[in-house]
């Protein structure tokens, strides 16, 4: 029997408030990157304001770009930036 392939996507702060859960499990294939990711999110979560140019994506807690290629058992988050002065 094969297995399915997943990664895990992670939410924090306003994103757990707003999907009323810590992160989601996300099916992959072996070409499957972090675009792909953000956009299952974005499909399943439409009331959270992720767009490529206003998130930071961490694979594994390191810093990572939407080309990036997952593989299974991965942890992806989708971290708001955070501007002060």
């Amino acid at each position: 029997m094969k297995q399915t392939m997943r990664v895990s996507i992670h939410f924090f702060g306003t994103q757990r408030v707003l999907t009323k859960t810590d992160g989601i499990d996300m099916p992959i294939t072996d070409t499957a990157r972090v675009i792909d990711a953000l956009e299952y999110v974005k499909s399943r979560h439409p009331e959270l304001a992720l767009d490529q140019e206003t998130v930071l994506v961490t694979v594994n807690q390191e810093q990572a770009s939407l080309d990036t290629v997952l593989r299974p058992n991965d942890t992806v988050s989708f971290l708001p930036f955070i501007s002060g002065g």
